[in-house]
């Protein structure tokens, strides 16, 4: 049936040539559309090993001196300090609330600070200095302030949250969890705990002692496994007003609490009591909608939607390019049907011959596209709809689909050829199927 098949594609070669080309162009563009959505799904794939359900950040925002409400009388930073500390005890005590911390920076935010960090030769088992671009957090332990707990950021060795910590930090060593890629990348062995490092701009008064090793962070949808750490420090005596605002309060509510009730609830009742000397609590927002609004804002969600579409629209043009094509086909091969209908053969065969011929066309089509395809890789690289959002692009790992050329580009051509292939096997079926319902001698009769 195959050699009859090609002999059948080859006499008709002339006719076949419009509809080669149009496949030809179809595998081009379902391929190139294709490309950027799984390069999308890869990343948002990408486990972020934190758990930001029924979480919540408070913020506190100051009346300078030129407002009317500021207070003069009130900007002493031990008054404000202890006012501040009011403040935690009463959202601590609030019967919703499972645990809070106290931050600069958190996972889910679109920004995270950056450091140059170094270890000495004496560090490492390989005796090699290392120079480690570093991402970080940095956490207050201020009463019962747990930043792991709230973001329920897990031990890499036993999968466990990690527990509260006294804090040890001196005037020159803080304390710092790092992840499982900062271990590897800095120490080249997740067994690092109490070993050190330090800032490539100031070694002499900026160091870092390991805490604790934690599952790497996917801080948000814009970034990937990053060497990060969170440090933690104790809260500073005498803080300004200034520095309290800087920092964030994030809270965890407990199983089981209606998320919904209890916003109401705290813009009603709590806010309007959070006050410490010039502060005063300006925002009450869940974690969940402050990332989709940093999604929104960077765009992400627009390429998102803009990929997809483009994918369906060329999923679409090509099915109805195709479809048009085998229609004409079909109709102009009545004659041909009929005759191969009297002399015995099945609906379903010739639907069978039929759909056979256009897979034998589209798959000789992919290969042939196959080649401009490498070459536009090659020379321009995958599709990147992220480009321009991503930063820390240089700790891009190839743990990840998007960051293996040769499984992605398999992986990107075994789905547009299963498209193609789909397209034009329905394509020719219904056209094909509509044909044949007709009694043999119309189709020998036209």
């Amino acid at each position: 049936m195959i050699t009859k098949i090609l002999h059948q594609i080859w006499n008709e070669r002339k006719q076949n040539a419009w509809f080669f080309l149009e496949l030809f162009v179809v595998s081009l563009f379902v391929w190139l559309s294709i490309d950027p959505v799984i390069d999308l799904m890869s990343r948002s794939n990408i486990p972020q090993n934190y758990n930001d359900d029924n979480v919540y950040e408070i913020q506190f925002h100051q009346y300078w001196n030129d407002s009317p409400k500021y207070n003069p009388a009130l900007a002493d930073n031990k008054y404000t300090l202890e006012a501040y500390r009011q403040c935690l005890n009463m959202i601590n005590d609030l019967p919703e609330v499972e645990t809070y911390c106290i931050a600069r920076m958190y996972p889910g935010n679109a920004s995270r600070f950056r450091e140059k960090c170094c270890v000495d030769s004496t560090q490492r088992a390989d005796k090699k200095s290392v120079n480690v671009d570093m991402a970080y957090y940095y956490s207050i332990q201020a009463l019962e302030s747990n930043y792991f707990k709230t973001f329920g950021i897990k031990d890499a060795a036993s999968g466990k949250i990690v527990e509260s910590t006294d804090i040890k930090s001196t005037d020159n060593t803080l304390d710092a969890y790092i992840t499982e890629t900062a271990a590897m990348t800095l120490f080249g062995t997740k067994d690092c705990i109490g070993k050190e490092f330090f800032s490539s701009s100031a070694p002499d008064h900026l160091r870092w002692r390991v805490q604790g090793v934690i599952k790497d962070i996917q801080a948000s949808i814009y970034y990937e496994y990053a060497p990060t750490m969170i440090v933690c420090n104790k809260m500073p005596a005498g803080v300004s007003a200034d520095y309290l605002g800087y920092h964030t309060i994030s809270i965890r509510l407990k199983e089981g609490v209606d998320a919904h009730k209890f916003e109401q609830r705290f813009r009603a009742e709590i806010m309007p009591k959070l006050k410490a000397g010039n502060l005063y609590c300006a925002q009450f927002t869940s974690h969940k909608k402050l990332k989709e609004e940093g999604e929104e804002d960077y765009g992400i969600n627009n390429l998102y939607r803009q990929n997809i579409i483009l994918t369906l629209f060329a999923l679409l043009s090509g099915f109805m390019g195709i479809f048009g094509t085998f229609w004409l086909r079909a109709s102009a091969r009545r004659r041909e049907t009929g005759i191969m209908q009297s002399i015995g053969a099945t609906r379903n065969s010739i639907i069978r011959q039929y759909a056979t011929e256009a897979l034998m066309l589209a798959s000789a089509a992919f290969v042939l596209a196959l080649p401009l395809i490498f070459h536009k890789v090659y020379a321009f690289g995958f599709a990147d709809p992220l480009e321009g959002y991503l930063r820390f692009r240089e700790f891009e790992t190839d743990n990840f689909l998007h960051n293996q050329p040769i499984q992605r580009f398999a992986a990107v051509t075994v789905i547009s050829y299963l498209f193609v292939v789909l397209i034009s096997i329905i394509g020719a079926t219904v056209p094909t199927a509509a044909t044949v319902k007709r009694h043999p001698a119309d189709a020998l009769r036209e």
